[in-house]
């Protein structure tokens, strides 16, 4: 194994530790399980209502992936589930191979490659959240964020929210993980 798949295994592993830990332990802050007043939740990643998952077989464990080479000169887009990054004409110099790979189809978080690769004009991601368990989740804070694989903190991507069609779109420079979080 090369150290690029040895990092991003450790990556995930810590990625869905960190989210057992948020669904055993809570977001709390306080020992009693209050939060105080002036404290802000703890953003936690989106998870998918128990009735679309057991309900649907595309939400069995396993990765779902997809990809495509997209022409540079086109430009092109690629959908997987509820997730669709659309690429302009340009954005990269050469035809490149575009990937998305959602680990668990149980949480709103996925992986887009080719890993690392900064775009010349930025990519757009829209990422629905009709599928989302929005019981006590304000759909107001949700926000598109990406991971930072070296210290496992999430980072705002600047986006718009439609409440009506329950997508999320934002503007991405760079591939890396993203998910959908709310507070």
């Amino acid at each position: 194994m090369g150290n690029h798949q040895i990092n991003r295994l450790a990556f995930k592993v810590a990625a869905l530790a960190l989210l057992a830990v948020t669904l055993f332990a809570g977001c709390s802050r306080t020992p009693m399980g209050v939060e105080a007043e002036n404290e802000p939740a703890e953003p936690q990643l989106l998870m998918r209502s128990s009735s679309s998952v057991s309900g649907s077989p595309l939400m069995s464990s396993g990765t779902m992936y997809t990809e495509a080479i997209i022409s540079a000169d086109t430009g092109g887009v690629l959908t997987l589930l509820d997730v669709t990054l659309e690429i302009p004409a340009g954005a990269v110099p050469n035809d490149t191979l575009f990937s998305i790979s959602i680990p668990d189809p149980n949480v709103f978080y996925n992986e887009f490659g080719t890993d690392g690769l900064v775009f010349d004009s930025p990519v757009e991601v829209t990422m629905s959240y009709r599928d989302a368990d929005l019981s006590g989740i304000d759909e107001s804070t949700i926000r598109i964020v990406w991971v930072n694989e070296s210290t496992g903190q999430f980072h705002d991507v600047q986006c718009e929210i439609d409440f009506d069609n329950q997508t999320v779109t934002g503007s991405l420079d760079h591939f890396s993980a993203y998910g959908l979080i709310s507070d």
